[in-house]
């Protein structure tokens, strides 16, 4: 079965809660639904800008990068900086 399957079984099944007059029940299977997507969403574009990144950069410049990362995160570690500093670093890269 796939995603598009899956989540039109759900949502039918949302509408037939609907229909058989468990408002609250249909609301939270098509919220589940409209989560599930989203997270569908999310993975496909982080796996595509991943891809495309990762074609345009050779195994140096990766291994590099992550070095260069690494070493910002453990300098601001060192400097005692808050853990949503070092979050921001860890994610980005750059200290803001």
């Amino acid at each position: 079965m796939t995603n598009a399957a899956a989540f039109r079984a759900f949502l039918d099944e949302a509408h037939a809660a609907l229909n058989g007059g468990d408002a609250q029940d249909a609301e939270r299977r098509a919220r589940a639904v409209s989560a599930l997507v989203r997270a569908e969403r999310d993975v496909a574009e982080y796996l595509s800008e991943f891809r495309a990144t990762s074609e345009n950069d050779d195994e140096e410049a990766i291994r590099a990068e992550v070095q260069r990362r690494l070493a910002a995160f453990a300098d601001a570690d060192r400097a005692g900086h808050a853990p949503d500093m070092l979050a921001h670093i860890a994610a980005t890269g750059a200290a803001r």
